[in-house]
């Protein structure tokens, strides 16, 4: 009896789990399959990571200065001319690799080429909605930024030296705005000194010496405010040992500190001078102690473009902010 027993229940056993394995293989009835949960088709990032792809101020800001060499209309050879064709669309080659979110730039000239330069930007899939053209004396060459974001103009005085008894401005003037950045606000200088070329009667390297002090003089005023987080760029046509520079940096409470770049090659120089066949480091961001920290220094660089290039004898400066 202990033996037929087992057996029956092995039997009803093995009949059990073949039952149970049939209706495993069974396709389920669709109208009694679970309804898929909404959680189940969301994505996979974390809420931070998702706001991280979509919100400005996650990425660093990309401030680029350039000399963007004779942007106007100007005497060539016999005639005033434009800019060549093939040097504005190698610049605006150079400027699209930059990407900047804010630009500024020397050596453009009124508002009709400020207003080519943007035209030319966004065909190239790159716009800004604002700018500012600021002007000295100098009737041809002026300053101006160009920004994918606010941006504020301050006024700047008329300022004067004395030279050989005759009264002078800083030539190019003095580029002042505010641009209110997903990083900020944030005060930008611009100014282009005198250039090393001699000219009759005065000394250059004095005229640059002035306009330096005059510049220094109106970053000291703008620092008044510790806080307040100032840019000071543009090309100075001095190099870094030169006492232009160190006017620039001024004194420990109010002090500028330049950003040392290079290239992908490491090299450092930011104009090429053909006639002379000389490389310098003419061009300069200085920033304040309380913008110093924002910025990436590893991922800030000169972009590397040939001596030669027919954008312009200088090269771009790329400051990344955090």
């Amino acid at each position: 009896m202990g033996r037929a027993c087992i057996l029956a229940f092995l039997a009803f056993s093995f009949s059990s789990i073949l039952s149970s394995c049939n209706e495993k293989l069974e396709t389920p009835d669709w109208k009694g399959a679970p309804e898929i949960q909404q959680s189940e088709l969301e994505p996979t990032q974390e809420p931070d990571q998702i706001t991280q792809l979509y919100d400005p101020a996650a990425k660093p800001l990309r401030f680029v200065c350039y000399n963007i060499r004779n942007y106007l209309t100007m005497p060539r050879g016999k005639t005033e001319k434009f800019k060549p064709e093939h040097e504005v669309k190698a610049l605006i080659d150079n400027i699209v690799r930059a990407n900047p979110d804010v630009l500024g730039v020397c050596e453009i000239g009124n508002q009709k080429d400020l207003d080519h330069l943007l035209a030319r930007l966004k065909k190239a899939g790159i716009e800004y909605k604002h700018s500012y053209l600021s002007a000295g004396p100098d009737p041809y060459r002026r300053q101006a930024l160009l920004s994918r974001y606010p941006i504020k103009r301050h006024n700047v005085p008329t300022y004067k030296y004395k030279m050989k008894g005759k009264t002078m401005e800083i030539r190019r003037g003095i580029l002042d705005a505010t641009v209110s950045t997903p990083k900020g606000e944030i005060r930008f200088l611009g100014a282009h000194l005198k250039s090393k070329r001699p000219i009759a009667v005065y000394d250059e390297a004095e005229i640059r010496r002035e306009e330096a002090q005059i510049l220094r003089k109106h970053a000291s005023e703008v620092l008044s405010d510790p806080k307040r987080k100032v840019l000071v760029f543009g090309d100075m046509n001095d190099t870094k040992g030169s006492s232009t520079i160190r006017l620039m940096k001024g004194s420990k409470d109010k002090k500028l500190t330049a950003i040392e770049l290079f290239d992908k090659h490491g090299t450092k120089w930011t104009q090429y001078w053909a006639k002379e066949d000389i490389y310098s480091r003419f061009d300069f961001c200085f920033v304040s102690p309380s913008l110093l920290a924002s910025i990436d220094k590893k991922g800030s660089y000169i972009l590397d473009t040939p001596a030669g290039c027919p954008a312009s004898d200088h090269r771009a400066l790329i400051i990344l902010i955090k």
